[in-house]
């Protein structure tokens, strides 16, 4: 065993050990921190983004199933080859649906972790454990409880080993800052309620930055259609399918698009595959069955012909968005997206939102006028926390032509426009 994996094995075992020991009501891990740690994982890699900034990766087992690991991201600054500058700051980010962290964090030319990598941040993610199912797996009965609270837990693993890694590279043992884009947001908000269970000083986290969601609406109309999508998901699971695969058909989308732009859409009738790849990004509510989370919901603004049909991107890069869709995992568990849908339906309880009044940590929400934008802003009102702030990036007048969920990540402007406002708050907190 190289020392390198010597010493993150040793770094892995203290943190499990030294992690919160809560759970959330009414569930049961699969395993505690101490012996997910003290499972195999891979050897480390290390790639290089750009001047001085470089990527590492490594997985952890965090169950005795196949698929029971979680990959761990961290994006910083190198003072040698294989040596991590000292940070005094760290966000750690959690991706949404369908998506793993290079995916998600990592498309375009200078993505957000190298923005905030340069700037002197250490930056963290997560892949959950169900980004890594290959879409060659057929028996899907391991995902059956594969639920939201899960994900939390494993991001509260997670969060532990990158705050022991910094530790033992020189940045200490502070707690980090979380970002949660998404769906990554709702597992966010849930790790967060039952972070307010343990004594202050076993929390991780300072500050807390949900991007474009929400998880608990005001507005009757969204709620009927989050009870609609719970239904639905639960006669799905009912009916033995674990998995959503949505993720598989964006994939094929989006490799379409890239390799035979002109070529027929053999998913979209009467679109060529490069109009079907743009139809994902600006037309992304088209996909939900009516059933979207926010009226006219896409992931990138863009334009229509006179007939309807995607003619282009306002503000994003189409080679970034097709690049964005080939990343998408194939399988994604029913049970998280039934649990989430619950909890915003709000008429059957669920544990992993009894606590938000009691969450202090300074707030930061993040929207897209074309994603949840201003929806996402009555969460906030729910939480203890006195020192919230709210930044919302708007450009066009009408929704369904607006800056959209993924353009906060890939947008030609979006340095500007949402990443240099984050910075700062974090700078300022």
């Amino acid at each position: 065993m190289s020392p390198l994996k010597k010493k993150t094995t040793l770094l892995i075992l203290t943190a499990a050990l030294a992690l919160p020991a809560f759970s959330f009501a009414q569930t049961a891990p699969a395993e505690t921190p101490a012996a997910a740690a003290a499972q195999s994982f891979s050897n480390v890699e290390r790639r290089v983004l750009a001047d001085g900034i470089a990527e590492y990766f490594f997985t952890v087992r965090v169950g005795s199933g196949p698929y029971d690991q979680i990959g761990l991201h961290r994006v910083v600054r190198e003072t040698a080859p294989n040596v991590p500058a000292r940070a005094s700051e760290a966000v750690f980010l959690a991706a949404g649906d369908i998506w793993n962290f290079r995916a998600a964090f990592l498309t375009g030319a200078r993505p957000l972790p190298v923005f905030l990598a340069e700037n002197g941040l250490d930056v963290w993610g997560i892949d959950y454990r169900w980004t890594s199912v290959p879409a060659s797996v057929t028996d899907l009965s391991f995902m059956k409880d594969w639920g939201l609270e899960q994900d939390a837990r494993d991001l509260g693993f997670a969060l532990g080993v990158a705050r022991f890694t910094r530790a033992i590279t020189g940045s200490g043992f502070g707690k980090v800052f979380l970002l949660g884009w998404s769906r990554g947001g709702q597992i966010s908000y849930a790790y967060l309620n039952g972070e307010t269970q343990v004594p202050p000083g076993l929390r991780q986290v300072k500050g807390f930055i949900p991007v474009d969601i929400y998880l608990k609406t005001d507005q009757a109309d969204l709620q009927a259609k989050a009870c609609q999508r719970a239904q639905g998901t639960e006669a799905a699971i009912a009916a033995g399918n674990y998995a959503a695969t949505s993720g598989a058909l964006v994939q094929a989308i989006g490799g379409a698009a890239v390799a035979d732009p002109n070529g027929p859409s053999a998913v979209v009738p009467g679109f060529n595959n490069r109009q079907a790849g743009l139809f994902v990004g600006e037309a992304t509510f088209g996909l939900l069955g009516g059933l979207e989370p926010v009226p006219f919901y896409h992931f990138t603004g863009g334009t229509f012909d006179a007939n309807g049909i995607p003619s282009g991107l306002t503000y994003s890069n189409e080679a970034d968005l097709f690049h964005f869709e080939t990343g998408a995992a194939p399988y994604q568990p029913n049970r998280e997206l039934a649990d989430a849908d619950t909890a915003t339906c709000g008429q059957v309880d669920v544990a992993f939102d009894d606590h938000l009044s009691e969450i202090t940590v300074p707030v930061l929400y993040v929207g897209a006028g074309g994603g949840f934008g201003e929806t996402g802003v009555y969460t906030t009102t729910l939480l203890g926390s006195t020192d919230v702030s709210t930044h919302i990036v708007s450009l066009a007048p009408v929704r369904i032509a607006d800056f959209g969920h993924a353009d906060l990540f890939l947008a030609n402007e979006a340095e500007s426009l949402v990443w240099q406002p984050i910075l700062d708050w974090v700078r300022a907190h």
